[in-house]
């Protein structure tokens, strides 16, 4: 029994990631494709762009983020930086270069008050530098870092220590921002290494955002070997290949040399530590603006698409649109077909996770979970490109290309990391003596299950299964190759859009796009609500 139900989970997720990983690996051995980027004309500019844009979208989304839990505290933020881990990252970008770009939102309202009555010539979106790129990554990681560093500081026995402690430093003399450094931080950042790991490796591979927002001339590395990739001449899909095992190593160098640089400051930063109490004029009030005004983005972003994609005329400088119309929207309904793939997948992939890590919670010891834990954890820190490309090769060796078997693996890979990691804390820290007590009045395991256990564990539950929404509405690289053309889903869409000059309908994309996930996370919400409160 307990062999047979932990066969849902190493059938839809284990031997597929080792199965992937183990076609796509051999290519470290192709000289001939690794010598064929090494001299490709963009790489050494794409390369530079990827450090750039990766390394500067992860510190700053850090610096912000830590900012906002100093001004806040922590305090309530975990559900409402929640809410924006439903938009996915390709409906920023789209909104995002929607507000900056030369006859963007942001310009038309220069214009108001410079008098001009064309678009100024700014680079924005796609500017080489990468600066709208790295905007645009930072715009969406930091909530999910906020949202990481709050959901540490929800735990009752951290809260507690750390508000003792801080009572401590501020009787011997320490400020607010100084307690913070000197106590808080320490202890929050080792415990959001993987958040931060996977933050990193995404900015360095991010392939939808970059095609959106990013720079072309040259591209970013994820770009190019994309590119490489969707080739039809072998030589060049296999100096694709060869890249994306190169950006694997490049990752984990990045990573190791960050890892390296933290042991090299410990001592520096004890030091500092265990300094003389410091009163400093920053204090929690002074930076309590940063969320609000992130919020307010958001905000923005949203509002930004909504217009875009009524507007049948918008000409420059006019601050709203001239005439409005429904014909994005008729459009998208008129062609439903990639909407409900997308909802059809992501309902499918978020069913059978939650399904498979409730059957593994069940019947495996909590000392197994390192087994599905690592292989969970390595997909969401591996660059997508690399297991994506695996799973490509394994449809093809099975014959499955293009089918709709092929799209739900290719779904269901990164939504079953999300839902054991996601769900793995709350199912192991539900209190046996609910169980006990079932037991004690002659009711069975599954009784037990279903009556007491699960209806107990129904929010966390619904969270897992609208994270797992999300994750599946947002893949496009996965979904991409194992499509080959023959199946559309919202990302393909709006990255395809994204090339050509409709507006309106890549807002009503992107707009669609992110409907989903809030519906799934509005429902889970309501849903999760206890049926009764205590007065």
């Amino acid at each position: 029994m307990r062999r047979l139900a932990a066969l849902p989970l190493a059938g839809l997720f284990l031997l597929p990631l080792l199965l992937s990983l183990a076609l796509v690996l051999p290519g470290l051995t192709d000289a001939a494709a690794v010598r064929a980027l090494l001299v490709h004309p963009q790489f050494s500019g794409a390369l530079g762009l990827t450090l750039l844009t990766g390394l500067a979208s992860t510190a700053l989304s850090l610096i912000c983020a830590l900012v906002i839990i100093f001004a806040s505290g922590g305090a309530g933020l975990a559900r409402r930086a929640g809410l924006f881990l439903a938009l996915p990252h390709l409906s920023m970008a789209i909104g995002l270069a929607f507000l900056i770009m030369p006859a963007g939102l942001l310009a038309r309202l220069v214009a108001v008050f410079a008098g001009l009555m064309a678009p100024p010539q700014w680079l924005t979106t796609q500017d080489p530098w990468g600066v709208s790129l790295t905007a645009a990554l930072v715009l969406k990681e930091t909530p999910f870092l906020v949202w990481a560093f709050a959901s540490l500081l929800n735990r009752d026995d951290l809260r507690a220590a750390l508000q003792g402690q801080a009572a401590a430093a501020r009787s011997l003399g320490h400020g607010p921002a100084s307690t913070f450094l000197r106590i808080t931080l320490p202890q929050l950042l080792p415990q959001v290494k993987g958040p931060l790991i996977a933050v990193l490796a995404y900015g360095l591979s991010v392939v939808d955002m970059a095609l959106v927002i990013g720079p072309t001339q040259p591209p970013t590395l994820a770009q190019l070997l994309w590119t490489d990739i969707n080739d039809a001449d072998p030589a060049t899909a296999a100096r694709g290949a060869a890249g994306v095992l190169l950006l694997t190593v490049l990752a984990g160098v990045v990573i190791a040399a960050a890892a390296g640089m933290v042991h090299l400051v410990q001592p520096l930063w004890r030091r500092f530590c265990a300094g003389a109490p410091r009163v400093g004029a920053v204090r929690p009030q002074h930076a309590a603006w940063l969320w609000s005004a992130w919020s307010a983005l958001h905000v923005v972003l949203v509002l930004v698409m909504i217009l875009q994609s009524l507007a049948a005329r918008w000409p420059f400088p006019l601050f709203l649109p001239e005439a409005w119309t429904l014909k994005a929207w008729l459009q998208i309904a008129g062609d439903a077909r990639p909407l409900l793939t997308s909802f059809a997948l992501a309902v499918a992939t978020a069913a059978a996770a939650v399904l498979a890590c409730v059957a593994w919670f069940e019947t495996q010891p909590q000392k197994a979970d390192v087994i599905p834990a690592i292989p969970a954890i390595l997909t969401l820190c591996l660059p997508s490109l690399l297991w994506a490309l695996g799973q490509y090769r394994l449809f093809l060796a099975l014959g499955i290309t293009g089918t709709w078997a092929a799209l739900f693996f290719a779904h269901a890979l990164p939504v079953f990391a999300y839902a054991f990691l996601f769900l793995r804390g709350p199912y192991r820290a539900f209190d046996p003596r609910w169980q006990q007590a079932a037991a004690g009045l002659k009711a069975g395991r599954w009784r037990t299950l279903f009556q007491v256990k699960l209806p107990l564990l129904k929010a966390p539950l619904l969270a897992t299964a609208a994270v797992g929404f999300a994750v599946s509405v947002a893949q496009f690289v996965p979904a991409q190759l194992a499509a080959a053309g023959r199946h559309a889903t919202l990302p393909m869409e709006a990255v395809t859009l994204s090339a050509g000059g409709n507006r309106p309908l890549i807002a009503a994309y992107g707009l669609a796009l992110m409907a989903l996930p809030l519906m799934a996370f509005t429902l889970a919400g309501l849903l999760g609500r206890p049926r009764w409160r205590p007065s």
